[in-house]
């Protein structure tokens, strides 16, 4: 375990989490822990569930997000558009025209588009 520099002032890791692993799990986080040239174990693992915690903090955000609610009216309008072209080919069991598919993918890639930008 890495030691403290004598003259490190900063807070100190004093708390602990206890997690059971399989030797299976285990060994795929110390691998993944090699690979990306972590320092430790520990600090790789620390840094994945901090990671993620900043990560939970940005998706509650855009909840909130005005333009995220429009979009998402959005994609649900196009989902239910695919719905209905799904219907229609189940019913005459035939698909509709090219034409209408492709111009409701084309929607749904730009909207798809604009939340990944966000």
């Amino acid at each position: 375990m890495a030691r403290y520099d004598r003259s490190y002032v900063g807070e100190r890791r004093t708390a602990s989490v206890h997690v059971q692993l399989t030797p299976d799990e285990r060994t795929e986080l110390e691998t993944a822990a090699v690979e990306t040239g972590s320092a430790s174990l520990s600090a790789f693992v620390r840094t994945l569930c901090l990671r993620r915690l900043a990560d939970v903090a940005r998706v509650a955000g855009t909840r909130r997000n005005p333009d995220a609610r429009r979009l998402m009216y959005e994609l649900n309008a196009i989902g239910n558009n695919l719905n209905q072209l799904a219907h229609i080919a189940n019913t005459l069991r035939d698909m509709p025209a090219g034409d209408e598919l492709r111009a409701v993918t084309g929607l749904l890639k730009a909207a798809m588009a604009r939340v990944m930008a966000l």
